[in-house]
């Protein structure tokens, strides 16, 4: 991922990071602690209170009526206290979902402002865990241990006051104990919260893989790969136990720690206590009381240091997430520019040079072309020439590192990104299916798209017959990445899509390369009929696919060599579009002797 680190400064405020979420719905938070604190009152403090006054008042006295007023007492307090868990879990669960889906959604966005080179760097697996898997996790904290961990806060605060109230001493002796503990234990957390990093790494390592493996199971299979794609899980899978375990580790030295508060603060407080009671400082009820709230107090402090750990553990998910937002996003994809009407598709490259971000080498080198609107034009050449790197800086994927693109006489630099888009159509040689239907895919391109719409562009593209062969028709599946169509139906309902966008500039980036000449040429035919008042950019390694441009442009090594009509072209025997297509004309009479 990228290079960005989080400092250790920041990875000792988890706690406030953790917070930070919570201010926009203080509120909620505030409410909820409410809620706790009535909690804590009929849950731990009346009972405990409730014994001191049994010892020392009702069964000296024998007071059969104060007998029976303690048992509703308490009867009503653990009714109340089973209403506001209740309320309390409703408050918990409902901010942590809130505070969840606001973060992916957060992420989520990042990602669709972050510059197209970003993801050549950045496995898909590893985004889909920064997105998904680490907001999760502040979830399952929010969720499950927040309401404890505010619950052990309150409680202890609200103990600490009853203790100072029965006697000083016991409160001071509980206050300096917690405050050891949690140094402790701090110290401990930070071991616990490095091991958690790595297994989440290692964890997102596993993520890819399946993904990779999943996604690519036709290629491993054609290879007969598959068990040496098992055994690659397996490794990776052995990995992340390893360190999973190394988390635990260092967690059960955090337990160690924690749980033996419990018998230090109650051994100290029944000593204090004793010894207060022999100076009758302390009547035998305060006492048993005071051991009481101790016990709880121990028992809300335990869970407060686990639940800080489990804080601390939250700190990787936060840095990822931190890294991920530390991206500076493309000046393409947030600032906005101006929105024209329907553009007339005239298309100008002025000495366009370019080098791919962090590559010295340039792929373009002073380009300068001019397509006229309704004009077909063709971009020839070896491959890595540049043909298709010119369509990305054209869709501004890319900026040019010099030079510029104009479209209607104005850099594209000016236009509204999503308005530039919009007036282009594209089909690729690698054509992106949804698993959707067939109804879906098309209109990603034009969500308000009739059926009738969608069947004339399928007819134009030449699916005109396998969709009167489906029984489900527009709402046939077709698979995820278009698994259930062929390659040459993938790229003909891409064609439909580009075909029913209707935009006044259409790319065609070797979108015949999967058909069959006769498909090819009727599909060719379609694109002309369609596509009259349309400037059209042809990409093609099969030369024979762009006889019928108005101009072809042949480019070498970054640069335009030359230009002209096929025939002009082919005139010029020592030029590079004659080499082309007598290389790929041998190539065919070749195939033709060894058949």
């Amino acid at each position: 991922m990228s290079t960005n680190t989080i400092s250790p400064k920041k990875n000792n405020r988890d706690g406030r990071r953790v917070l930070s979420f919570l201010k926009p719905y203080k509120k909620w938070v505030f409410a909820d602690s409410v809620v706790i604190a009535i909690s804590q009152v009929f849950s731990a403090l009346i009972p405990t209170l409730a014994l001191s006054w049994l010892i020392d008042t009702i069964i000296p006295g024998e007071s059969s009526s104060w007998l029976w007023g303690l048992m509703w007492l308490l009867i009503f307090a653990a009714v109340m206290d089973l209403i506001m868990m209740v309320i309390d879990e409703y408050f918990c669960h409902q901010t942590a979902k809130t505070v969840t889906n606001w973060q992916k959604l957060r992420l989520f966005s990042h990602l669709q402002v972050l510059p197209y080179s970003f993801y050549h760097n950045n496995p898909s697996g590893e985004l889909l865990a920064r997105v998904s898997d680490d907001p999760d996790t502040l979830h399952n904290f929010l969720a499950w241990e927040g309401s404890t961990f505010m619950a052990s806060v309150q409680g202890v605060l609200i103990y600490s006051l009853v203790l100072l109230w029965i006697h000083p001493y016991l409160m001071i002796t509980s206050v300096i104990l917690g405050v050891l503990f949690y140094w402790a234990s701090n110290y401990v957390g930070a071991r616990t919260r490095a091991a958690s990093a790595d297994a989440r790494k290692e964890a997102s390592r596993y993520l890819e893989r399946l993904r990779e493996s999943v996604t690519g199971i036709h290629l491993s299979r054609v290879m007969g790969v598959s068990d040496n794609e098992v055994e690659s899980v397996i490794n990776i899978r052995n990995s992340f136990v390893k360190h999973s375990i190394k988390e635990l580790k260092a967690r059960m030295q955090s337990v160690v720690v924690i749980a033996s508060y419990n018998g230090f603060a109650l051994g100290l407080v029944y000593l204090i206590s004793t010894l207060l009671i022999w100076n009758e400082g302390l009547t035998s009820g305060q006492m048993m009381t005071a051991g009481g709230l101790v016990t709880i107090a121990a028992n809300e402090m335990q869970r407060l240091l686990r639940n800080w750990l489990s804080v601390r553990r939250t700190g990787p998910a936060l840095d990822r997430s931190d890294i991920l937002l530390s991206n500076a996003p493309s000046d393409a994809e947030t600032q906005k520019g101006i929105i024209g009407e329907r553009a007339n598709g005239t298309i100008s490259l002025k000495e366009v040079t370019f080098a791919y971000p962090g590559k010295e080498e340039n792929v373009l080198s002073g380009v300068s072309f001019t397509i006229q609107a309704g004009e077909k034009v063709a971009l020839v050449g070896p491959s890595g020439s540049g043909k298709s790197t010119i369509v990305d800086l054209l869709f501004r994927l890319y900026d040019t590192k010099n030079g510029q693109i104009d479209v209607d006489g104005r850099s594209i630099t000016e236009w509204d990104t999503a308005w530039l888009r919009s007036q282009i159509a594209m089909v690729t040689q690698d054509v992106q299916l949804r698993n959707g239907s067939l109804a879906d895919n098309l209109r990603i391109g034009k969500r308000d798209a009739t059926d009738e719409q969608l069947l004339k562009a399928l007819e134009d593209s030449g699916l005109g017959e396998l969709i009167e062969s489906l029984p489900e028709g527009l709402n046939t599946k077709v698979g995820e990445r278009g698994s259930l169509l062929s390659g040459g139906q993938k790229q003909r309902l891409s064609l439909a899509r580009a075909i029913l966008k209707d935009a006044p500039i259409l790319i065609l980036d070797e979108a015949s390369s999967a058909l069959d000449p006769i498909t090819e040429t009727k599909i060719n035919e379609a694109v002309l009929k369609t596509g009259k008042k349309q400037t059209i950019l042809i990409i093609s390694h099969r030369l024979s696919t762009v006889l019928s441009a108005d101009k072809i442009i042949v480019l070498e090594n970054g640069s335009i060599v030359e230009s002209g009509a096929h025939t002009d072209l082919l005139n010029n025997p020592k030029g590079v579009y004659a080499r082309l297509f007598g290389r790929e004309a041998e190539i065919g009479e070749e195939t033709i002797n060894v058949i």
